[in-house]
């Protein structure tokens, strides 16, 4: 039963992979985790899954970096960021981060992504009574967002992933860097 369970759980992360860059280093994991495991090494084998989970997570940490938008008119764009230790924070998945100026204006936007965590913020996001006092509701697009007090926004997208963009800027500006998120994309990640 055990050996079946590994060898199902072993096909599904490969199917997830398909032919992605990294494919061989995760294959090459989970293969090891499956030979641990028939060794009875569990300790080796749960390592070798660890780490074929960490090299999804490094995958799909890319492909969401590539989300973050260009910098608008007028802007200059850092280096997308894949913080790693950033997803830590939440209880683990991914997270992505961008920085933006213009003169002495900053913004900052970050996404944190299959994160235990998040489920927590989803309540926030659904019971208005809670949102209401953290912040005002608003919309990017069909997207609920949230201006916080503090001058953040913050959008729950696809109760998988939260979208924070905070910096110096206006609201304004933050929205306006908001809306150049491709969303759907985001969605179907």
């Amino acid at each position: 039963m055990k050996k079946s369970m590994i060898a199902i759980c072993a096909a599904g992360v490969l199917a997830s992979v398909g032919s992605m860059a990294h494919a061989d280093e995760v294959e090459d994991a989970i293969k090891e985790a499956l030979e641990s495991y028939q060794a009875q090494d569990y300790v080796m084998a749960k390592q070798s899954l660890s780490m074929a989970t960490q090299l999804i997570n490094q995958l799909n940490a890319k492909a969401l970096g590539q989300l973050l938008p260009e910098a608008l008119a007028g802007w200059k764009a850092g280096e997308v960021s894949d913080d790693g230790q950033g997803g830590m924070m939440f209880g683990g998945g991914m997270a992505v981060s961008r920085d933006y100026s213009k003169d002495n204006t900053k913004v900052k936007i970050s996404i944190v992504g299959d994160s235990p965590m998040l489920s927590q913020m989803m309540g926030i996001f659904q019971n208005p009574m809670i949102a209401g006092s953290m912040g005002k509701m608003t919309r990017i697009g069909k997207q609920m967002a949230m201006e916080g007090k503090d001058g953040q926004l913050t959008m729950v997208v696809a109760n998988r992933f939260m979208v924070t963009i905070d910096g110096s800027a206006s609201m304004d500006d933050k929205k306006e860097y908001a809306k150049a998120i491709d969303l759907e994309k985001l969605q179907g990640l």
